[in-house]
């Protein structure tokens, strides 16, 4: 402190000299001005120096530690690149996304368990009235993102004591005249309609309808193969030409064009309307005959509850298209569906004829999880989840499908109409209690005729 008042003296002193400089004879009155304030100066610092004296006396130096204790380091700065780096793990989905720091590599597993109660009664064949149970499917998977603007997807699927190969592909996306422009290679779901381009878990109904198993190719509803997407903000259109799915290698393979688009104008806060038309051909040359197709009819866990399509002999080639009509109005939806498939053989063309119609409403005000973007259902969005203050979403859905293979004298046809409750307790899961009242006509087979009868199914599912 003793150098600080040398020091403000010599502000004075400057300041006097100062003065002197500026004017050769400064007045009395200047010179008294100047000499309070360097008497001010030096009060001052005076008390700061006796204020640091009791500080010192107060808090004596401890041995073995510095004398004086320096200022704490200032906290480094975080820069934007810092703020924004994404979290190595997250657990937003309900299940863990790894990423790396730049976020460039992703993975994230997918896992999804379905367990079914089935009773059907009231059949004319007492084979059909079966009461079963079943683990309707056990997928396991992951998928992720690869710098440079590629993706992976791959899972299995584990149902009726097999082991199956679903979605495997790698595909890479970027944005084009501002859309979403997606290329992909290997297998994958078909693009074809609402219901059979969803996947099975989150359609509303436990098993696809008639119209959708009836109108796709010979191949089903997976192919490997080549596909584009072009997706913007109320349409997408698609195109894949693919082979027959996941084989042993040892048949040519079929060989399928298809191709889908969708558009959702009128979109307002309260909801959209949906439009949408698909189409297919299908080479098939190699096959000598086309096994008969026997479509799930209300619950696939009941083997003896199907609908026959009758064998077609010499054929080569199929071809097929579905036109889509719906939308969504605040908690309601409603869609239907129809299309015909027309399958040439060596003789005739045969025609198949399916479409369905079906609806739903949340009780608890949730929006509809149909995608004005890809034209798809995804999961809900609950907006209580059960816990303390929450019961879960509630809906109520109802379809009626038909499908007609009459046209070839050993093709059956059949029709169902379905009531069922939907309770979404998470977005992840969902317990639901449908009933079926079914009519078909076999042509072939074990049970052949007219029957009809009542289905019901409870579903438990998880899927991340």
């Amino acid at each position: 402190m003793t150098l600080l008042r040398s020091l403000a003296a010599g502000v004075g002193l400057a300041a006097l000299a100062t003065s002197a400089l500026a004017q050769s004879a400064p007045s009395a009155e200047e010179i008294a001005i100047l000499r309070a304030q360097v008497q001010a100066l030096s009060a001052r610092l005076e008390q700061l120096e006796a204020q640091s004296r009791n500080a010192a006396q107060a808090s004596p130096v401890v041995a073995g530690t510095p004398a004086a204790i320096a200022a704490p380091a200032p906290r480094p700065v975080q820069t934007a690149a810092a703020t924004t780096a994404p979290a190595p793990v997250d657990w937003a989905t309900g299940l863990p996304e790894w990423r790396s720091p730049d976020g460039a590599f992703t993975f994230k597993p997918r896992i999804r368990v379905t367990a079914d109660l089935s009773t059907t009664f009231g059949s004319e064949f007492a084979n059909r009235d079966l009461t079963t149970t079943e683990l309707r499917g056990l997928r396991l998977g992951g998928q992720g993102r690869i710098a440079g603007g590629f993706s992976y997807w791959i899972e299995g699927d584990i149902a009726d004591n097999s082991v199956s190969v679903a979605n495997a592909f790698i595909a890479y996306s970027r944005k084009l005249g501002g859309r979403d422009l997606e290329i992909s290679a290997g297998q994958r779901l078909n693009d074809r309609g609402v219901e059979g381009g969803t996947a099975e878990d989150q359609t509303p109904f436990l098993e696809r309808s008639l119209m959708a198993s009836t109108l796709g190719p010979e191949r089903g509803a997976y192919g490997v193969g080549v596909a584009g997407k072009l997706t913007g903000s109320v349409w997408h259109a698609s195109l894949s030409v693919t082979g027959d799915a996941i084989s042993d290698g040892t048949t040519n393979d079929t060989v399928a064009l298809m191709g889908r688009t969708h558009w959702s104008p009128l979109k307002t806060e309260a909801g959209f309307l949906h439009l949408g038309g698909w189409g297919f051909v299908e080479d098939l040359t190699p096959v000598t005959t086309l096994p008969s197709r026997n479509l799930v009819v209300s619950s696939r866990a009941n083997d003896n509850l199907r609908l026959s399509s009758g064998t077609y002999a010499n054929p080569k080639a199929s071809s097929g298209f579905g036109l889509e009509f719906g939308g969504v109005h605040r908690s309601f939806w409603a869609m239907a569906e129809g299309g015909k498939r027309v399958v040439e053989t060596a003789a005739r063309d045969f025609d198949q004829d399916a479409y369905s119609l079906s609806a739903g409403f949340f009780i608890t005000g949730e929006t509809p999880p149909l995608s004005a973007r890809t034209g798809t259902w995804t999961r809900p969005k609950v907006l209580n989840p059960l816990g303390a203050d929450g019961y879960g979403a509630l809906e109520v859905v109802g379809r009626y499908d038909t499908a007609d293979f009459s046209d070839s004298l050993t093709g059956g046809e059949g029709d169902t109409w379905l009531l069922g409750v939907n309770w979404y307790p998470t977005n992840n899961t969902r317990v639901s209690a449908h009933w079926t009242a079914w009519s078909i006509d076999n042509r072939t087979g074990a049970f052949t005729g007219d029957d009809s009868g009542n289905t019901a199914n409870l579903r438990m599912q998880t899927a991340f």
